[in-house]
């Protein structure tokens, strides 16, 4: 059986398609195809962002039917399509999720918070590296939100969900994306991200020795920070790399972004400082050194999920 599922981000929408295993393992399916697209919901101009434009309804329309196009070479039985922070807080989300399913017959299922943090969390769980630890906290980073969990003994005890990412961060610091941060800015989004975590976070108490994490950003962080014959083996980033490579770009326009570190998409590099300046922060406030990246993310979990639902005889299988 296989299943394709779709995530609607505020920056970038991604797709994987996965067959059932006969005989799983920690994960119970094999990956047969990941995709990701641009699809930035709301426009950078705009200071307002609870609403998304009419263009931004058209741009997710036009990323799902890419998305149903390779679900249907592959012989998908199932898709699945979520949508996490941008529309759980647009104001017409209701309106623009019935627009898509006229547009695409395809319904949007809006995680909350705490659902899209379990899914990461379970996703996270079917990598080998990471379902050998125990005790850690987790992130996962998207253009909306920033999920923060804490597993105790492979379970989840405490999850927070914030409005943290990094277009999120970006659009409540900055009136112009394309100049360099200046110091003031670069001042006023680490208190912005500081205050904000430090409410939130009073409800983890415990140190953990492991920092694991999920996210576009950290996918660029690697590309950037390793050597291509590095990548795959070196997942650890330190937070002094993380640091010396924010306040490089931090000084950069947007267009010397781009030029000075090729590797790091056009769509992403105006909101990227304000990504990893989040993540700094949030490490800062951790008491860790160091975070590991794993590519099994919330997509990750809604497949091991559904498998999981069909072995248990709670979803019909097909």
């Amino acid at each position: 059986m296989k299943v394709g599922v779709i995530d609607l981000g505020s920056n970038t929408s991604k797709l994987l398609i996965a067959q059932k295993k006969t005989y799983p393992d920690q994960q119970n399916f094999k990956t047969l195809k990941e995709k990701s697209l641009p699809c930035r919901i709301f426009s950078l101009t705009e200071k307002k962002v609870l609403k998304i434009p009419k263009e931004g309804a058209t741009r997710l329309v036009s990323c799902i039917n890419k998305f149903k196009n390779i679900c249907q070479s592959h012989q998908t039985d199932e898709l699945i399509i979520v949508a996490t922070e941008a529309l759980r807080k647009a104001e017409n989300s209701k309106e623009v999720a019935l627009f898509v399913e006229q547009q695409t017959g395809l319904k949007i299922k809006i995680l909350s918070g705490q659902e899209e943090a379990k899914a990461v969390v379970k996703g996270l769980q079917t990598d080998p590296m990471i379902n050998d630890l125990t005790d850690y906290f987790a992130l996962d980073i998207g253009g909306g939100s920033l999920e923060i969990m804490e597993v105790e003994q492979k379970r989840v005890s405490n999850i927070q969900s914030l409005p943290l990412g990094a277009v999120s961060v970006a659009l409540a610091n900055s009136s112009n994306l394309n100049l360099p941060l200046t110091p003031e800015t670069q001042l006023k989004t680490r208190g912005f991200v500081r205050k904000i975590v430090q409410k939130e976070f009073k409800i983890y108490s415990a140190k953990r020795p492991h920092l694991v994490g999920t996210g576009g950003i950290l996918v660029f962080l690697r590309l950037i920070l390793n050597n291509p014959d590095e990548y795959m083996e070196n997942r650890s980033l330190n937070l002094s790399e993380i640091k010396q490579l924010a306040k490089e770009l931090c000084g950069l326009s947007l267009s010397d972004r781009v030029d000075r570190f090729p590797k790091l998409p056009s769509d992403r590099a105006d909101v990227f400082p304000f990504g990893l300046i989040t993540i700094i922060e949030t490490m800062e406030f951790l008491g860790t050194q160091s975070i590991t990246h794993s590519f099994h993310n919330l997509r990750y979990g809604i497949v091991q999920d559904f498998f999981e639902s069909i072995d248990a005889g709670i979803l019909p299988a097909q």
